[in-house]
């Protein structure tokens, strides 16, 4: 496994060709100074687990950023309160609706922090997007977070109408928190 990973892991601009070249679930993933293929490592409903090599890891949840290891600062946990006690992300309900996100992360110099935000999603119509091995009609979301120190992050997901599951997203972690950009090559589901 070990190996395939390293094979695996190459610029962004032939995780294309590399995707194809490789028959597991994938993910174009560009996170901190990690740039590449990603190979899926493990899966426990509805968490993924993706390797990123020098002991980093990213993990989604519902398609989502949940957690990373190995970055400069890591995203420790993401928890989303949805109305009525909804236990999915909320890109995943049929009219997206606000919601409530609370992370935790790990600074650079080690200390940890936690804050919360009110969030929205707002998905356009749907339209063709490129994806490393496909081009998919999917949903562009917004979603919009206002963090409770005053702050405001932006980030965008691109669903499935029929089933939201996310393909492709492009999101801060928190407020100056690092960017991270994943696209599915092969899906895992």
């Amino acid at each position: 496994m070990g190996d395939m990973l390293r094979d695996a892991w190459g610029s962004e601009s032939d995780a294309s060709a590399r995707a194809a070249d490789i028959s597991f679930a994938s993910l174009a993933l560009q996170a901190d100074d990690r740039r590449g293929l990603v190979v899926l490592g493990a899966l426990a409903e509805p968490e993924s687990y993706w390797p990123t090599g020098n002991r980093g890891l990213v993990t989604l949840r519902h398609e989502g950023l949940h957690a990373t290891a190995g970055l400069g600062a890591d995203l420790l946990d993401t928890r989303f309160t949805l109305p009525e006690g909804g236990t999915e992300a909320p890109w995943r309900l049929q009219a997206p609706v606000a919601f409530g996100l609370t992370r935790s992360w790990k600074r650079e110099d080690g200390l940890t922090e936690q804050m919360s935000a009110e969030g929205t999603l707002a998905c356009s119509a749907p339209a063709p997007r490129a994806l490393p091995l496909a081009t998919l009609t999917l949903e562009a979301c917004e979603m919009t977070l206002r963090w409770e120190n005053g702050r405001t992050t932006r980030g965008e997901l691109w669903r499935d109408p029929q089933t939201r599951r996310v393909w492709a997203a492009n999101e801060q972690a928190w407020p100056s928190g690092p960017r991270l950009q994943w696209e599915v090559a092969r899906p895992w589901w």
